[in-house]
């Protein structure tokens, strides 16, 4: 089941909104989790509850034993590795186990010590959706009652709604247990009174972004990067800045329509997303785009690892490891640890540089910054580490100039409309959506009626697949 689909819009959302409206204590949690559970069943497969089910019960169990346990013990340590190896464990099982399988079978076949056979695919699994979100949700949890930072939550209803909430379930945004569990129990105590018209106006933004832009902008790109072999200088740049916009349209609309779903049910979630391509330089727009996995990776793996607290050879090391496996975060293949570490060199460099870059116009420093992301989204896209170079050799000039694609000029047309959007306009956060004039509302209205239409020729979200 999909935000962008008329089975959620007509059957699902109002019947899980009209019933939480009238209920009231842990009825009302109950319903939310149960709600959130068929969600889920439908957004893939029944069993994905399994793995869900298996980490929450293990980091609520794990949480309180920890509280339990005298600081600085044995027990609390081990109970922090049952969480951290149980968590890791079925994240690198279900994500990880194909792509180490492929390498290792790539490696025997290149040695000629075997050679590809049914034994690898047998080893594969199906990657329940939203499993990267939700594993890194608990383990915050459990690492926050670690540190001394937080207690274990006394109700499961509410731990339960704070994991599955469907809004955030499948792609976010990251929310900790602080942010969205006493907003819960708020709810808990008084039901659900919020007015439509907050969190209705952010969806239907979200839903325009995704429908009108993301997907009317993936009908052209897939089929031209089918075949980067034939790519020239300029459908090189055309579809890198096509995708470029298609990623940020597709994602940051799922993340406006979440919000606004949270606010259907008087629960803000957190902004994941603030104008990323006006982003000035590399550390700009880390603090820019998916905020919300930014924050975890600095607070739970990076400050973990030392931060900016040791020397200056050390915090560099630091960076590149954290951007490296926040870049395996998104997908189990190469080329996402590759993006990682391309992001990585540009935060080192920067730091190194950083002097000489501010002292450059601001509208340049977010062309060369734009610049600089778009390649590095090509690494992001590329099906192989292959198909990468290809593509850009042909962004640097390496294939030709031009060669004709079909679908490019309509593509450059939505490129620069989108990419306009991008640059100018504000985000959903920065619209005083309760104040908006009432030909903006009529034409959002009209927007949003529009892409109901077009749902039919829709698709998943791009982030479903991490």
């Amino acid at each position: 089941m999909l935000f962008n689909s008329l089975p959620f819009l007509l059957v699902f959302l109002p019947i899980v909104l009209g019933v939480a409206r009238l209920a009231r204590g842990k009825a009302l949690l109950a319903w939310i989790c149960a709600a959130s559970c068929v969600f889920y069943a439908f957004a893939g497969h029944a069993w994905f509850l399994v793995p869900m089910a298996v980490t929450t019960v293990l980091d609520y169990w794990v949480g309180a034993r920890i509280q339990a346990s005298p600081a600085g013990s044995k027990a609390r340590m081990a109970f922090l590795l049952l969480s951290l190896c149980g968590n890791l464990g079925l994240l690198a099982y279900f994500k990880y186990s194909g792509l180490l399988v492929d390498t290792a079978e790539t490696a025997l076949h290149a040695f000629g010590l075997a050679s590809h056979s049914s034994w690898a695919s047998a080893l594969r699994v199906v990657l329940p959706a939203g499993i990267s979100f939700y594993t890194f949700q608990t383990l915050s949890y459990v690492l926050d009652i670690y540190r001394g930072h937080a207690k274990p939550e006394p109700s499961f209803f509410a731990y339960l709604a704070f994991v599955a909430f469907f809004p955030h379930l499948v792609a976010g945004p990251l929310t900790r247990h602080d942010q969205l569990i006493p907003q819960l129990h708020a709810i808990e105590k008084k039901g659900i009174t919020a007015r439509f018209w907050p969190g209705v106006s952010l969806f239907s933004l979200g839903l325009a972004k995704k429908v009108l832009i993301a997907d009317r902008i993936g009908t052209l790109v897939d089929p031209i990067l089918g075949d980067v072999h034939h790519l020239g200088l300029v459908a090189g740049w055309v579809v890198a800045v096509g995708y470029a916009m298609q990623l940020y349209f597709d994602f940051s609309g799922y993340s406006d329509m979440a919000i606004g779903l949270g606010r259907l049910f008087e629960v803000e979630l957190p902004q994941n997303f603030d104008s990323p391509y006006k982003a000035r330089d590399p550390s700009d727009f880390w603090r820019r785009w998916h905020i919300t996995l930014s924050q975890w990776l600095r607070d739970y793996l990076y400050i973990s690892l030392g931060g900016n607290r040791a020397s200056p050879a050390r915090v560099q090391l630091n960076l590149m490891i954290t951007m490296i496996l926040g870049g395996l975060w998104h997908g189990a293949n190469w080329t996402f640890a590759i993006w990682g570490f391309y992001h990585g060199l540009l935060l080192v460099l920067h730091r190194r540089t950083g002097g000489s870059w501010a002292k450059l116009p601001v509208w340049t420093q977010r062309g060369l910054m734009f610049v600089l992301v778009c390649v590095g989204w090509v690494f992001f896209r590329a099906p192989t580490l292959g198909a990468a170079l290809e593509w850009l050799s042909a962004m640097a000039g390496l294939q030709g100039i031009y060669v004709a694609k079909a679908f490019l000029s309509r593509l450059a047309v939505f490129v620069v409309v989108a990419t306009v959007i991008a640059m100018t306009a504000p985000n959903g956060y920065e619209i005083d959506l309760d104040k908006m004039p009432a030909w903006r509302r009529a034409a959002l209205g009209l927007a949003t009626a529009v892409a109901v239409v077009m749902m039919n020729f829709s698709s998943k979200f791009l982030y479903f697949q991490f």
